[in-house]
């Protein structure tokens, strides 16, 4: 069973008709939102779905919810709901990255650099902030592989290896998109710790490619053909 719509719930459609696992992918998706109706509506949809279902449920949280300096309503919302399925006994919460797919979503990092840099927009850049990339079709299938074992754990990081500085992503975005960004650096931003190694390990057996140019590959694949500003 699948719960939303977006860019998530799409790449996990054979699980629709899968009675024994709800793929919650409804909530709040904007990390800077501050509405308390929204985070209460994803509360209420949550403890609904755990309660009807006798199967396991799938959460998807947000690996940057171990850096203690995000303390946003956002990533406080997202620990708690974390630990209301974990604490369940029901769910399986799979952390992740920044997701990069077919979207309209202006949110979503990628699609707001892209935007950025192809309407001349200035670019403000934390030069020691980092965000890791990976394509959603590789989330649904490292997923896929461990909703398929018993010994998965409750909480499991989606991520790649390549956690990269914020002007390297923007100057691949350069590269990809043969544009120049306008950019403003500012000393300041902090590094992502993810534990990727279980997802990692389920990419070599699954024959996924996380080398070097894995970052690079991914934006190639959404935004390497020419966009309008």
């Amino acid at each position: 069973m699948i719960v939303g719509s977006g860019l998530i719930a799409r790449a996990f459609q054979g699980f629709a008709d899968d009675q024994d696992t709800i793929i919650f992918a409804s909530g709040v998706s904007n990390s800077g939102e501050r509405d308390p109706i929204a985070f209460s509506r994803e509360r209420e949809l949550l403890h609904h779905f755990l309660e009807q279902t006798s199967g396991r449920l799938v959460y998807f949280g947000s690996c940057n919810v171990v850096n203690p300096d995000q303390n946003s309503p956002y990533f406080d919302h997202k620990r708690a709901m974390e630990q209301l399925v974990i604490s369940s006994g029901k769910g399986l919460v799979l952390r992740l990255p920044q997701v990069v797919g077919h979207t309209r979503n202006p949110n979503t990092l990628t699609n707001y650099l892209r935007d950025c840099i192809v309407q001349s927009r200035p670019l403000t850049l934390w030069t020691h902030a980092q965000r890791n990339l990976i394509d959603i079709d590789d989330v649904a299938s490292i997923a896929t592989n461990l909703l398929s074992s018993a010994d998965t754990p409750s909480l499991v990081s989606i991520a790649s290896p390549w956690s990269l500085a914020m002007p390297h992503l923007v100057s691949l975005f350069e590269q990809v998109l043969g544009r120049k960004a306008i950019v403003e650096l500012i000393e300041c931003g902090e590094h992502m710790n993810i534990d990727s190694a279980l997802a990692e390990a389920v990419a070599r057996d699954i024959g996924l490619d996380f080398g070097p140019d894995y970052p690079l590959r991914v934006i190639q694949k959404y935004y390497g053909s020419p966009h309008e500003a």
